[in-house]
């Protein structure tokens, strides 16, 4: 079973096949490969009842590994899909949003960890509706 992951928040970078990576919290998508398929999806969680989730693409992971916010670049913010971000911004973006707080230092933050996951776009997916696998992300 494909799992989804949710860029709710690059919805546009996306759908314009812009984004080719994303961080996450070091303690999750540990079982996730180079090789795994993932369906990435516009949000997975908070949907009001009756509301689906909206498939933007179907990719395949080529990297997984841990590094420290440090060692993001421009290009990482390119590829994050948050080019209008300076590396200083994007890490205390991402740490704000992973429970870190907005008044981490930055030399606390160069040393934060998050797993980088990279992939690449299949041409053309299909989807079907099966259920949700969540054992990859936890």
């Amino acid at each position: 079973m494909t799992a989804r992951m949710s860029c709710s928040m690059t919805v546009d970078s996306v759908r314009d096949r812009s984004k080719t990576v994303t961080r996450r919290h070091v303690d999750t998508w540990k079982n996730l490969h180079a090789g795994d398929r993932l369906i990435l999806i516009e949000k997975g969680m908070g949907l009001a009842k009756g509301e689906k989730q909206v498939v933007l693409a179907e990719v395949e992971v080529v990297s997984v590994r841990i590094e420290t916010l440090g060692d993001l670049d421009q290009g990482e913010c390119d590829r994050e899909g948050f080019a209008h971000m300076t590396p200083v911004e994007f890490a205390r973006f991402w740490a704000d949003g992973h429970g870190y707080g907005k008044r981490v230092h930055v030399d606390v933050l160069r040393n934060v960890e998050c797993r980088r996951i990279e992939w690449v776009y299949l041409p053309e997916f299909v989807v079907t509706e099966h259920p949700v696998d969540r054992s990859v992300g936890r």
